[in-house]
């Protein structure tokens, strides 16, 4: 989403949770200003049920350079269309402003924070009243106000409130607390410089290093020059640490902790999508607790076969977190989740929460009493073994576009070396292939990027296919 030049209405893009862009090149204050008016001025507009305070919004920040400062700029855009605003007195996860926009009845609320992206960018998000991100619609809707005239208002004003309380608390009844305790597993814990540094021990009320060691803890807005994502190459400093083998587990978490990544007591990677299932047969099978299951079109298909083989209501959504909100707006939603490290749970949120998602892992590991390698492969061993992959190929929109359109036409099929059993067009062209094995292309929507997914039970096969499909977007 970068746009370089003068801050022109045109370099304002909302992406599918809000827009970011690069400190002081088009992420400056006028342009932040800008956005803040445009959803003062936009929210007149939404339709909140009865009971939602429509004059109150809710503002948050991570830690990232001027965030809060940034923040002071939106309650001041809020405060002058009338808006009663809260801002939060630290930084805070990005679900703490659903959950608290939830709980008191607010309109809604806006976070500073441009998530799991490297350091030099920033971006705000919009949440709403039913704890969630924004709809699309309400991003156009915000979209169309971008330099449109805001009212001034009478009635507004700013005050200052802690956050976390409330939303440390409902994790508290969320997590089984005395069952980590008594189970004295070790959890590390790196929050990756990032807002969720000290919560996890404060939903275990550890104060002694008992249960939760925490690393990269402190506030660093360039985040040890690593970026804030919690995939296996920004973690080396975490797997070193497991090697010492005092931990049975590490919990990560992106800069502004709705993402997780988990490693095992060996400090291998487990990929969210081994994490997702894993919590959703816990979820079930343990806990005994009822609802439906959810992944994106991108996801693992070891979710579907753990959804089918409990016998729970399965649905699989376009790519982005969004969809997986949408549905738990409206259905009784267990659990969803999607491939980049994103996890929600409807009884609690329709939204991801990596500090939840990470706690229940643990929770996981300390009911069964086993390591957590033992449990995953004792789920593969039920479930299937899947292997899996991604590129992101930089290319001109022409070689892009025309990749994707020879896969949807099946000029592709005869490639791979096995049969296509049929394709799926959810969110870009899934082939789908006799031994279980699929492919996704898919197109970035905001760069010259193509995407391309490949799952397999043949670990081998992934990397050649993938090779395949790239050599392919040069023909």
């Amino acid at each position: 989403m970068r746009h370089a030049g003068s801050d022109s209405p045109s370099e304002i893009t909302f992406g599918t949770d809000g827009w970011r862009a690069v400190i002081a090149d088009s992420f400056t204050f006028s342009n932040v200003r800008r956005v803040s008016q445009a959803i003062a001025a936009a929210a007149r507009n939404f339709t909140p049920p009865d009971g939602i305070d429509r004059n109150a919004m809710v503002v948050s920040f991570d830690r990232r350079f001027l965030s809060r400062e940034f923040a002071l700029e939106v309650c001041e855009a809020l405060r002058a269309a009338g808006y009663r605003v809260i801002l939060s007195k630290e930084p805070t996860p990005s679900q703490t402003v659903s959950f608290t926009a939830w709980k008191r009845k607010l309109l809604g609320g806006i976070v500073v924070t441009a998530s799991h992206n490297p350091a030099i960018y920033n971006g705000l998000k919009f949440k709403a009243w039913y704890g969630g991100s924004g709809l699309p619609q309400m991003y156009r809707q915000i979209a169309e106000n971008l330099d449109g005239e805001v009212p001034r208002r009478e009635g507004g004003s700013i005050e200052q409130d802690d956050l976390l309380d409330d939303y440390v608390q409902a994790l508290r009844e969320n997590v089984n607390v005395s069952l980590l305790h008594e189970a004295h597993i070790a959890i590390l814990h790196d929050p990756l410089y990032g807002v969720s540094s000290g919560l996890p021990r404060r939903v275990l009320e550890d104060t002694a290093d008992a249960l939760i060691t925490t690393i990269r803890g402190e506030a660093n807005p360039g985040f040890g020059g690593v970026n804030p994502e919690p995939i296996p190459q920004n973690l080396d400093a975490t797997v070193e640490m497991m090697r010492s083998g005092r931990y049975a587990l590490a919990i990560c978490n992106d800069g502004d902790a709705d993402r997780l990544g988990i490693l095992d007591e060996s400090g291998a990677f487990v990929s969210p999508h081994k994490v997702i299932a894993l919590l959703a047969l816990y979820l079930v099978r343990h806990k005994k607790e009822s609802g439906e299951i959810v992944k994106t079109f991108s996801t693992s298909r070891l979710v579907e076969n753990v959804a089918r083989g409990l016998g729970v209501t399965f649905h699989e959504t376009a790519i982005g977190f969004k969809y997986v909100a949408d549905l738990m707006l409206t259905r009784r939603i267990l659990i969803g989740g999607e491939e980049s490290g994103g996890v929600g749970f409807g009884s609690f949120l329709p939204e991801r929460d990596g500090v939840l998602s990470g706690l229940l892992v643990a929770e996981c590991v300390a009911a069964y009493g086993k390591p957590l390698s033992e449990i995953v492969t004792e789920m593969e061993n039920e479930f299937g073994r899947f292997f899996y992959d991604r590129r992101d190929v930089q290319s001109s929109r022409t070689a892009i576009d025309n990749l994707v359109e020879r896969a949807s036409r099946g000029d592709l099929d005869g490639l791979f070396g096995m049969p296509v059993m049929n394709r799926e067009e959810k969110d870009g062209v899934k082939l789908n292939f006799k031994d279980g094995s699929w492919l996704l292309f898919r197109r970035s929507g905001t760069e010259p990027i193509i995407r391309i997914y490949c799952e397999s039970p043949n670990e081998e096969l992934v990397g050649s296919m993938l090779d395949v499909a790239v050599r392919e977007l040069g023909n």
